[in-house]
C-alpha cells in the first residue's frame, strides 16, 4: 500500500496548483508503486513484471516509461533528494537576512521533516537502496548527497563563526547525524499521532541544544 501521509499531501497539493500533465501523473505513480514494492518486498526480489502488475500495466508499457529496474532506483532516489535540498533552498529564501543560525536551522528541520514524511515509501527506499545503484548513476546520486550534507554542514559552520554553536563540535559528525536522524523519519511517522511541525520542533531542540555553544 502506497504510504497514506504522501498520497494525500498529492491530493492536497494537486489541489492548489496546476494540472499535472497525464505522462508526469503516470511518471509519480510509476515512482509510488515501484517504491512500495521495493520498501515492502526489497529491491532484489522486485521484479520488472512485478511492478507492471502492481501498476496494471502490460511490461511493455513499463519499459517505454523506464528501461531498467535500476532506472527506475535512480529516478526514486534523485526525485527524493532533490526535493528535500529544493525544500531547503525555497525556505531559506523567506528568512530575514539577519537570521540566526538557529532560525535557518528550525527552519531547515522543519521543512526536511514535513518533505521527507511526505516522500513516504519513496523515502524510505531512498535510504535502503543506495548500494544497488551501478556507475555513472551511483556517482550521480552520491554527489547529491554530498550537497544535501554539506548543506546541514554550512549551517553549523556558521553558527560556530556567530557563537551560536561549540567550536569544538566536528561538523562533518554532527550533519552525518542530523541526515541519519531526519532519513528514517518516514519510516515511523504517523500524522494521526503528530503533526510535522511538532516533530520537527522536537528535533530543532534535540539537535541545536545539543549543539549550542
Amino acid at each position: 500500500m502506497v504510504n497514506k501521509s504522501r498520497t494525500s499531501a498529492k491530493k492536497k497539493d494537486a489541489a492548489s496548483s496546476a494540472p499535472m500533465k497525464k505522462s508526469d501523473l503516470t511518471r509519480q505513480r510509476i515512482l509510488e508503486v515501484t517504491s512500495d514494492l521495493f520498501r515492502r518486498n526489497g529491491y532484489q526480489a522486485t521484479s520488472m513484471r512485478d511492478i507492471a502488475t502492481a501498476l496494471g500495466m502490460k511490461s511493455g508499457s513499463l519499459y517505454y516509461h523506464y528501461d531498467s529496474k535500476e532506472a527506475l532506483l535512480a529516478a526514486i532516489l534523485n526525485d527524493n533528494i532533490d526535493a528535500t535540498l529544493a525544500s531547503l533552498r525555497q525556505i531559506f529564501t523567506s528568512l530575514p537576512a539577519d537570521a540566526t543560525a538557529r532560525q535557518k536551522f528550525e527552519a531547515a528541520i522543519a521543512a526536511s521533516v514535513k518533505t521527507i514524511s511526505e516522500a513516504g515509501d519513496m523515502a524510505v527506499a531512498s535510504a535502503q537502496t543506495l548500494s544497488f545503484l551501478q556507475e555513472p548513476e551511483y556517482s550521480e546520486q552520491s554527489e547529491r548527497r554530498r550537497a544535501y550534507n554539506q548543506f546541514w554542514r554550512d549551517i553549523i559552520i556558521e553558527g560556530k563563526e556567530k557563537g551560536e554553536i561549540r567550536k569544538d563540535l566536528p561538523d562533518a559528525v554532527a550533519s552525518m547525524a542530523i541526515v541519519g536522524a531526519l532519513t528514517f523519519v518516514a519510516e515511523w511517522y504517523e500524522s494521526d499521532r503528530s503533526t510535522t511541525d511538532e516533530i520537527g520542533a522536537i528535533f530543532a531542540r534535540l539537535f541545536f541544544d545539543g549543539m549550542h555553544a
